[in-house]
C-alpha cells in the first residue's frame, strides 16, 4: 500500500501530467527564454535524514505537456546547508536529486548559458521533521463505532496538514486537516468499505502530510512553483 501511495506521489511530482514522449511533446531549453520556463519543484522528506528534490520543466503553463529538456550547459543545482547536488535527468524534462538533510532551507538554481538569464534562487523551507506518536498495535478499530485519533510531535508548526488513508477493503480517503495542531481525529462512519467487503478487515496505510510553499525565482515563468512536504506513515487494522 505504501509503495502504491509513494509511486502515485512520485509520478505526480516528478513526471507531472505526462512526461513521456508518447504522451506529450519535448523541446530543448535552448529554444526557450528563462521567462517562458515553468519549473514545478517538489521537495519531499519521508524520514529525518533524507529528502528528494524533484523538478518538472515545462513550457506553456503548469498543466502543459510540452516538456523542456535542459541542454547547452543549462542545469538545475540544489543546495541544502553545505550539501549541493546537480539534479539528474529521470525522464524528458524531469530532474531529481537525493539529499541527506531532512529539513531546513533548500535553494534550487537554474544555471543557463551566457545567452540567457539564470534563475539562481527558487527557495523554500521544509516543514519541521516530525514523528507520529499514536500507537495502534494489533487491535482492530471499527469503522462504524471507533474514533481514530492520530497524534504527532512536534505540532503547532506553520504547515498545512492532510491525512491520506488507503487499504484493500476501504475506499481511499484524503482528509484536509488544516493547520498543524499535532492531532487529527476521524470520526466513526467516515471510513467506508467497498461493496461486498463491508464485513472484512484489512490493514490501512496512513500518511500524515505537512505542506509548505516556497518562492520560485522571479526570472522563471509565472506558473512556476516550489512545494515542500514532510511525510510520515503508520498503519492500523480496520474492522467492520
Amino acid at each position: 500500500m505504501f509503495r502504491r501511495l509513494a509511486s502515485q506521489r512520485a509520478l505526480a511530482a516528478v513526471l507531472g501530467a505526462c512526461a513521456l514522449t508518447a504522451c506529450g511533446a519535448t523541446t530543448s531549453s535552448k529554444n526557450v527564454r528563462t521567462a517562458g520556463l515553468v519549473a514545478l519543484i517538489d521537495i519531499t522528506a519521508e524520514r529525518p535524514d533524507q529528502s528528494v528534490v524533484s523538478a518538472n520543466m515545462v513550457v506553456g503553463g503548469r498543466h502543459s505537456n510540452t516538456h523542456v529538456v535542459l541542454e547547452d550547459d543549462d542545469q538545475l543545482v540544489a543546495t541544502c546547508a553545505a550539501e549541493q547536488h546537480e539534479l539528474e535527468s529521470v525522464g524528458n524534462g524531469s530532474y531529481s536529486a537525493r539529499f541527506s538533510c531532512g529539513d531546513g532551507e533548500f535553494v534550487v538554481g537554474l544555471e543557463r548559458a551566457a545567452t540567457d538569464t539564470a534563475a539562481p534562487r527558487s527557495v523554500g523551507t521544509l516543514p519541521a521533521s516530525f514523528e507520529i506518536t499514536s500507537m495502534f498495535g494489533d487491535a482492530a478499530l471499527s469503522r462504524a463505532n471507533d474514533t481514530l485519533t492520530l497524534t504527532w510531535t512536534p505540532g503547532g508548526t506553520d504547515a498545512v496538514v492532510s491525512v491520506e488513508l488507503e487499504g484493500d477493503c476501504i475506499h481511499s480517503e484524503n482528509f484536509e486537516a488544516g493547520t498543524d495542531q499535532g492531532t487529527f481525529t476521524i470520526q466513526p462512519g467516515k471510513l467506508t468499505a467497498w461493496k461486498n467487503q463491508e464485513r472484512e478487515s484489512c490493514n490501512v496505510a496512513v500518511r500524515v502530510v505537512q505542506t509548505k510553499h516556497g518562492q520560485p525565482d522571479p526570472a522563471l515563468g509565472a506558473d512556476s512553483s516550489v512545494v515542500l512536504r514532510q511525510i510520515r506513515a503508520t498503519r492500523f487494522l480496520s474492522a467492520p
